[in-house]
């Protein structure tokens, strides 16, 4: 059973992951969301237009797409980070 403690801790990393790339898809910084977030970026090339401008849905659906990914980068990153702490006897 998971504990209150770590389902807090992974709630918090989700919500900062997915606030970090709503502001950076808002603020137009693609080149930063690449970096950031190279997985959801990386799948996301995999899309194909074949000549047709995407439609607005389409973008939605990418960007959605963005955010639900770095969200679960950062999930990982804070239970990593967590348990690298846990091992070096700090109390978090």
């Amino acid at each position: 059973m998971v504990s209150m403690k770590r389902s807090t801790t992974v709630a918090v990393f989700a919500l900062l992951g997915a606030l970090w790339m709503a502001l950076v898809l808002y603020m137009g910084w693609f080149s930063l969301a690449f970096a950031t977030n190279y997985p959801g970026m990386l799948a996301a090339n995999l899309v194909r237009y074949k000549g047709v401008a995407p439609s607005s849905m389409m973008v939605w659906m990418f960007n959605l797409w963005l955010i639900l990914t770095s969200a679960l980068e950062w999930v990982a990153v804070g239970l990593l980070m967590r348990r690298i702490l846990r091992l070096h006897g700090s109390k978090v």
